[in-house]
């Protein structure tokens, strides 16, 4: 003869773990009540603060990286390393670069149009990064120029722009001038220079060559790739320069701020452990005689501990939906950012995993007691 419902033997079958788990869940309405509430504050309480946090953190983290932590900057300043104009293109082309582009010898130009005014150009070789925002006409075709909104009023270049030509050979043919751009960030010095579009193949040796990295954590990787891979007649006499002051005040203010919600979770998590381990313990404690009951049936331990964890997963994960709902509902509604959702899915899968490993003991415990002695009459 088979075991009665909810006394199986053996290894439980999901089906069979689930319908004891849904009717231990409802017998013991108590401890499933309490673990909900626990569980509910527990995600809402972290994500409403160690949450807030984090988007705070990532939104600085975000605001230093803009400002220039992910940017490697190469330069020949004796003029003795010979960059070759193919650099920026072959550097784009490496596994963790976003962009690249070179800068040619500064000549200073002219409007021929009205000679007063001078500024300094440069040839530039590769694409434009969004850091150098057009906002004024077009974007340069090779043999056309873009002009830095600094040095527009001192060329008079008016709305339509116009052209340029050489100080020193005012008998060459003049460049127009397509468009003005403003340079943010670590490029703003470039505000004040007419950057004149180049092909390769037509370009000279360049004197500053700029790489984007995609990401802070690969900086000095990526700058040992460049001492190496960068087309040169002489590599040994680049200067390479890395943005390492602005990496470490992002690390600095990143693990300051890391560590101080990483503490106040921990608290809040530490809590609800305890909350749990009461409420677990207290309800195994009230369910002896069941427990007892099974055993003497033919239940196993681990199945016995299987639909305890089960009944405890049902009302934390209630608990779990929630106080996560209400977390991001309540972010949303009183600050400008959220976190991401890996973090929300972190702190869910957490809690989780607290109720779990903290029921595992407890329910362990008393799924091993002897049975005879639990179902002994005195």
């Amino acid at each position: 003869m088979s075991p009665p419902r909810g006394t199986w033997s053996g290894v439980p079958r999901v089906r069979d773990l689930a319908r004891d788990a849904v009717d231990g869940a409802r017998a013991g309405r108590t401890m499933t009540l309490t673990l909900t509430v626990v569980l509910a504050i527990v995600c809402f309480a972290v994500l409403v603060t160690t949450g807030q946090s984090a988007a705070s953190e990532a939104r600085i983290v975000e605001q230093i990286d803009s400002a220039g932590t992910r940017l490697i900057a190469q330069s020949d300043d004796g003029g003795n390393a010979g960059i070759q104009a193919t650099a920026p293109d072959r550097l784009a082309g490496l596994s963790d670069v976003t962009w690249a582009f070179g800068l040619g010898e500064a000549v200073d130009v002219t409007n021929p149009a009205l000679p007063d005014g001078r500024a300094a150009s440069r040839a530039v070789v590769g694409d434009l990064p969004a850091d150098l925002a057009i906002v004024q006409g077009r974007p340069p075709r090779p043999g056309e120029a873009i002009a830095g909104t600094g040095v527009t009023a001192a060329l008079h270049l008016g709305p339509g722009l116009g052209t340029i030509r050489p100080v020193a050979a005012p008998g060459d043919d003049p460049v127009a001038v397509v468009g003005a751009f403003e340079a943010t960030g670590p490029l703003a010095h470039l505000n004040d220079v007419i950057l004149i579009a180049a092909a390769p193949e037509d370009a000279e040796t360049l004197r500053y060559v700029y790489v984007m990295a995609d990401d802070v954590a690969v900086i000095d990787r990526l700058e040992a790739v460049l001492r190496t891979s960068t087309p040169a007649l002489n590599p040994s006499a680049l200067t390479v320069e890395t943005p390492a002051g602005a990496i470490a005040l992002r690390d600095v203010i990143a693990g300051r701020l890391g560590a101080a919600s990483r503490q106040l979770m921990a608290i809040v998590m530490g809590v609800g452990a305890a909350i749990i381990a009461v409420t677990m313990a207290s309800a195994t404690a009230s369910r002896r005689r069941d427990f007892g009951r099974r055993r003497a049936l033919g239940a196993t331990r681990s199945a016995l501990v299987a639909t305890t964890l089960a009944q405890s997963s049902l009302g934390a994960l209630t608990g779990i939906t929630l106080g996560t709902a209400a977390g991001v509902v309540t972010l949303a509604a009183t600050t400008a950012s959220l976190p991401s959702w890996r973090f929300v899915a972190g702190v869910a899968g957490l809690a989780l995993l607290l109720t779990l490993t903290t029921a595992t003991p407890i329910a362990a415990h008393a799924a091993h007691r002897d049975p005879l002695r639990i179902l002994r009459v005195p």
